[in-house]
C-alpha cells in the first residue's frame, strides 16, 4: 500500500485530479465524528470568559499588549497582501486590450529570487509555474510589465518557466519601429523610422537608422515583428539613450537603445498567451 501511493506521489499534479473526489467521499462518514469532537473540545476547554482572565494588573497589560502585538500582526499582513493584489490590478489594468480579448488570457507569475543574476541585466529569468497554469503557457510567450516587453518564454516544465529577455545576445535581430514617446504633441511623423535591433552585448539593444529619419533621444522603440505573436505587436522593447553619426556609414546614425523595465528590478510578470483559441 505504501508502495502504490509513492507511486502515485511521483505523477504530475494535473493527472491526480480524481482525488479529489475520492478524499470528498471517505470525508463524508468521518464528518460527524469530527462534529462530536468538536463539540468535546469545546466542552473541555470551553472560551476564556472575563473571570478567567488574569486579576492581576500587571499580568492584564501583559495579555492587553500581547493580543494587541498580535492583531497589529496580522493587520499588517492583510495589508500587504491587499497592496500586492491591487499591484496585480493595476499591472492588468496596463496591459493592451488585445491581450486582454485574447481566448487564451494573461497570466500573472512571480519571479524566482534564485533564478535572476543582478550581475547580469540580460541573464535568463525563472517564474514559479503553478499546476493550472501549465496548459495556457507555451513556448515563445511573451513576458511583460504593464505595455514593456521583458522577453519569451523559452521552456515551459512543472514547476517553473524560463524567459529569455529581448536583450539576451541569443535573441537576434528583432523588427521595430522608432516612434515619438508622446504622438501628437512632436513634431515631424508618428513614424521615425523602422530598423532592426539586436542585443548591444551589456543590457541594451542597438538599431541603425537612415541619417534624415529624425530619431531623438526619448523616442519608443516598438515590436513590430511579425515573428513574434500578433498580440505582443506595438508593445514597447526599449527606449533611444543615444544617437550618433556613423564614421564608416555617414548616411546612417546608430541608435543605443535601454529598456524601461528590468526583470532584475520586478517581483511579478505576466504572460500573454499566444494561442489563437483555448482547447
Amino acid at each position: 500500500m505504501i508502495g502504490i501511493v509513492i507511486v502515485l506521489a511521483m505523477f504530475p499534479a494535473n493527472w491526480l485530479g480524481w482525488t479529489r473526489d475520492l478524499s470528498d467521499l471517505i470525508r463524508i462518514p468521518v464528518t460527524p465524528i469530527s462534529h462530536i469532537g468538536m463539540m468535546m473540545t469545546g466542552w473541555i476547554r470551553p472560551a476564556a470568559e472575563p473571570a478567567d482572565l488574569p486579576s492581576d494588573t500587571e499580568n492584564r497589560t501583559d495579555l492587553a499588549v500581547s493580543e494587541r502585538d498580535h492583531y497589529r500582526q496580522l493587520y499588517h499582513a492583510q495589508m500587504l497582501r491587499s497592496t500586492e493584489l491591487a499591484d496585480q490590478l493595476r499591472e492588468l489594468q496596463l496591459l493592451p486590450d488585445s491581450a486582454l480579448r485574447n481566448p487564451n488570457p494573461p497570466v500573472t507569475l512571480s519571479i524566482d529570487v534564485i533564478g535572476v543574476r543582478p550581475s547580469d541585466p540580460a541573464s535568463i529569468v525563472e517564474l514559479k509555474l503553478s499546476s493550472e497554469y501549465i496548459d495556457r503557457i507555451e513556448e515563445g510567450d511573451i513576458a511583460i510589465v504593464g505595455r514593456d516587453i521583458i522577453g519569451r518564454v523559452i521552456r515551459v516544465g512543472m514547476t517553473r518557466i524560463e524567459v529569455r529577455p529581448s536583450t539576451h545576445k541569443d535573441v537576434g535581430l528583432i523588427r521595430a519601429a522608432i516612434v515619438p514617446a508622446h504622438p501628437g504633441k512632436e513634431h515631424g511623423p508618428p513614424l521615425r523610422a523602422e530598423a532592426l535591433v539586436r542585443s548591444d552585448g551589456v543590457g541594451g539593444l542597438y538599431a541603425e537608422v537612415p541619417a534624415d529619419s529624425g530619431v531623438v533621444i526619448g523616442d519608443l522603440v516598438v515590436l513590430d515583428d511579425t515573428s513574434w505573436p500578433e498580440v505582443g505587436l506595438g508593445l514597447v522593447l526599449g527606449v533611444v539613450i543615444e544617437t550618433a553619426p556613423m564614421d564608416a556609414a555617414p548616411l546612417r546614425h546608430s541608435v543605443l537603445i535601454v529598456p524601461r523595465r528590468q526583470a532584475r528590478d520586478l517581483v511579478r510578470l505576466v504572460v500573454l498567451g499566444s494561442s489563437e483559441s483555448v482547447e
